[in-house]
């Protein structure tokens, strides 16, 4: 039996979107395949009777009675009505009256982008020129080709799982809009979720069985901090690729086939120090950080000692901690012994909030740059803790309550078309744009025999061209056939108000610098 937390967290998803069907029973199988269509709905917070497994599957039928979303992205993206209809956002033949053409027309089913456009360009260049999830303007049109099944294999119970939660509701939004608005080059989307309970070997065990048994053609946005290592030998073995990721650690950006993102840990390295020089104005840096994610927690620390004299910082102190301590009085009074004015926290919100009762406790006032993913469920930070206030949060995914932008504008759209109020944070949006990205890989997915090959096809394209920044949101992507990633440090950000309950700004266009630490594995590539 999963643990209620875990439960709670998954029937969020199948919530986020209607027409929930649960299968739930002993024997067989425990990852579960649930029904949903794209319809608009509120998602439930509690748990829901039989939902007795921690894995579910979710299909979204963009046809399915009462769907109302086309109408509604639609007028989520000004001017959308205005621009072409058809295949620019999901691979649908505009000059053939009925849906694609039969006998395998690629250039209308698949190419749809260009035949749209009229444009030259390759056809991932045109969609995300176009498609709305990037801020295009194109109308939507429901995905009507044959479902695809893309997995997700994240820790959603245990100690991390709070901090994860906002990922499967964010999911669900994608599955439930992007099916309204073109699916995958056409196709309808399938997501099938797995929870790994923080264990290595159940993380490797549910993606194998993804593989398997749902067929997935590729894993989208996990989230494995303390198991991503483990099921590296598994996607090598079938040659199923991660599309977006935690971006926590080196194992992400060192595997042919993985595919982040967003910058690295290293680049969260570079952000603390940004956010202390240039929005504290203050020199002396130091870092708490987490014992439980040590490869990951001490990279990023690596890296930000590593690149403070390169940017003129003074490291002062760093101390590593257990995210389960009861106090910190101690750490608080040897970081303000050692002089730290400005002090990054490389672990979750929940020990930030600790943090800040013990150093307040002392008279420890540093400014504060908080770890992005820590803050992956923003209301165990948001708690009203004016220690925490006026933190200056380094961010390597788009800001998860920022409305500025035209891709944040259809986020911001879609969450409140599909699932309203929902619990947010950077596990969203990292989330979103991993899903985003699986959108742009997609552009030519064939429409009689989609495969994962079609996707890679497309993502080995990538050679940091103007359209791998996805619209603005992520930093200019290069991957290549069999060998890592490169991913330059661009970083968004956002400014916790005073009083530690809500945003008092964003920065919505992220800055990038050419500066790589010494230990970053792209230096060695």
């Amino acid at each position: 039996m999963a643990p209620p937390r875990s439960r709670r967290l998954l029937t969020a998803l199948a919530a986020s979107v209607t027409a929930m069907a649960l299968v739930a029973g002993c024997g067989g199988s425990d990852v579960q395949d649930a029904a949903v269509g794209a319809g608009d709905t509120t998602a439930a917070q509690t748990d829901t009777a039989g939902a007795t497994t921690s894995d579910t599957g979710t299909g979204t039928d963009a046809a399915a009675p009462g769907a109302h979303a086309p109408a509604a992205v639609d007028a989520a993206v000004p001017g959308a009505r205005s621009a072409p209809v058809g295949g620019a956002v999901g691979g649908a033949d505009a000059a053939t009256k009925g849906g694609p053409r039969k006998g395998g027309d690629k250039a209308a089913a698949v190419g749809g982008a260009n035949a749209a456009a009229g444009a030259s360009g390759s056809a991932v260049e045109q969609l995300v020129a176009t498609a709305p999830i990037f801020g295009g303007k194109a109308a939507c049109r429901p995905a009507t080709l044959s479902p695809v099944t893309i997995g997700n294999v994240s820790t959603l119970s245990g100690v991390l799982g709070e901090l994860f939660a906002p990922l499967v509701p964010a999911l669900g939004i994608f599955v439930a809009s992007q099916n309204a608005c073109g699916g995958l080059n056409g196709h309808k989307i399938t997501l099938a979720l797995a929870d790994d309970q923080g264990d290595p070997s159940t993380a490797s065990t549910k993606v194998q069985e993804l593989i398997q048994s749902k067929k997935v053609l590729t894993f989208v946005g996990n989230q494995e901090p303390l198991t991503v290592d483990a099921i590296v030998p598994i996607i090598k073995k079938y040659g199923i690729p991660v599309i977006g990721s935690d971006l926590t650690n080196n194992t992400w950006f060192t595997n042919p086939l993985m595919f982040p993102q967003g910058s690295s840990g290293q680049g969260v390295g570079y952000g603390y120090l940004e956010g202390a020089l240039n929005y504290f104005k203050k020199k002396n840096v130091g870092n708490l950080w987490c014992i439980e994610v040590p490869r990951a927690c001490e990279q990023i620390n690596r890296s930000m000692k590593e690149l403070a004299p390169q940017v003129g910082a003074t490291f002062k102190k760093d101390i590593q901690v257990s995210i389960t301590a009861p106090s910190y009085v101690q750490q608080c009074l040897d970081l303000k012994g050692a002089g730290v004015e400005a002090l990054a926290l490389t672990f979750d919100a929940a020990t930030m909030v600790r943090v800040a009762r013990s150093c307040t406790q002392v008279g420890y006032f540093p400014k504060i740059m908080p770890y992005p993913l820590g803050l992956g469920n923003e209301k165990q930070f948001l708690q009203g803790n004016k220690w925490l206030g006026d933190a200056y949060v380094t961010m390597n995914a788009f800001p998860w309550f920022a409305n500025a932008t035209p891709f944040e504008q259809y986020w911001q759209a879609s969450a409140k078309r599909f699932n309203p109020g929902f619990d947010s944070g950077g596990a969203a949006s990292i989330a979103w744009s991993s899903a985003a990205l699986l959108v742009a890989a997609a552009a030519e997915l064939s429409p009689t025999n989609p495969s994962t090959q079609d996707l890679l096809k497309v993502l080995w394209q990538f050679k940091g061209q103007k359209f791998t920044e996805l619209g603005g949101m992520t930093a200019p992507l290069t991957f290549q056939e069999g060998g890592a990633p490169k991913v330059p440090y661009c970083l968004f950000a956002g400014i916790v108000n005073a009083a530690d309950n809500g945003w008092a700004k964003s920065i919505d266009k992220p800055t990038c610098t050419k500066i790589l630490a010494p230990s970053d594995p792209q230096n060695q590539a």
